[in-house]
């Protein structure tokens, strides 16, 4: 890889790379920029998209995640993947919980099944495996491989799934589930309109973190699996309105015997 191929993997750190703009601060043309980023296509590097390119999502995680965070992650997707599969049809949502569900059931699920989604991340994931995978279009997200808008609410309304599985950026035990992202949470309503059941993954820590926008009432979740640090009182208010909970022991620290 060549310095300028670095350099445009560095300018997609911050966000997607427009051709025009990018062959400009590059002091390059469009035609050998369009070159470079056929190379690093066929790398996995990026993902060519109108107009310009992305990162590739064979490549992309949500959000960095120290070890002890993300054998909670899995933890939490363990619980939930032996609670509801096999299962013939799912939603899967954006975040980096659900994405380690989707790893997980990659590598564990040998049931035929269909998965909508709108992560790229999560779609990746689940390739090559024994899931047929339906990916909304829409528009992209600035920050994340997610795709969202009008246009994928709109494909979203077309299909009914036994289960939706979202995870969320801040939790009230009271009041519900929060994401920072008015688009998004759009979304994710209408998602609960098509499911049969409703299911959150979330670490407890969530809990009492607050958020942009609501997209959920705790009466409209059928099933919470989070770990086991969740407090008494938020469990006690939960109880009076989520169907079923699940708390996860938290795995011992990293280094403690």
């Amino acid at each position: 890889m060549h310095q300028r191929q670095r350099k445009i993997l560095e300018l997609l750190q911050v966000g997607p790379l427009r051709i025009k703009t990018a062959a400009a601060q590059l002091g390059v043309t469009e035609m050998t920029l369009r070159r470079d980023l056929r190379e690093l296509e066929a790398r996995k590097l990026v993902l060519p998209v109108r107009g310009g390119a992305i990162p590739h999502p064979a490549r992309y995680e949500p959000e960095p995640a120290s070890p002890d965070r993300l054998e909670c992650q899995f933890a939490l997707a363990e619980a939930l993947f032996l609670r509801i599969f096999p299962v013939d049809t799912v939603f899967i949502g954006t975040g980096s919980t659900t994405l380690a569900l989707a790893k997980l059931v990659a590598r564990r699920n040998r049931h035929p099944m269909t998965v909508v989604t709108h992560s790229l991340a999560v779609a990746s994931a689940l390739f090559q495996s024994h899931c047929k995978v339906i990916l909304l279009g829409g528009e992209l997200r600035n920050n994340s491989l997610d795709l969202v808008g009008p246009v994928a609410e709109r494909n979203l309304e077309e299909y009914h799934v036994d289960w939706l599985i979202s995870g969320c950026d801040g939790a009230r035990a009271d009041y519900g589930f929060y994401t920072s992202d008015v688009s998004l949470s759009n979304l994710e309503r209408k998602s609960i309109g098509i499911a049969d059941r409703v299911a959150v993954l979330t670490e407890s820590s969530k809990f009492g973190r607050r958020a942009l926008t609501r997209f959920a009432a705790p009466r409209e979740i059928d099933l919470l699996v989070t770990d086991s640090a969740l407090s008494d009182s938020d469990e006690r208010k939960l109880r009076q309105a989520v169907l079923e909970i699940i708390k996860v022991p938290l795995p011992a620290p990293t280094g403690e015997a």
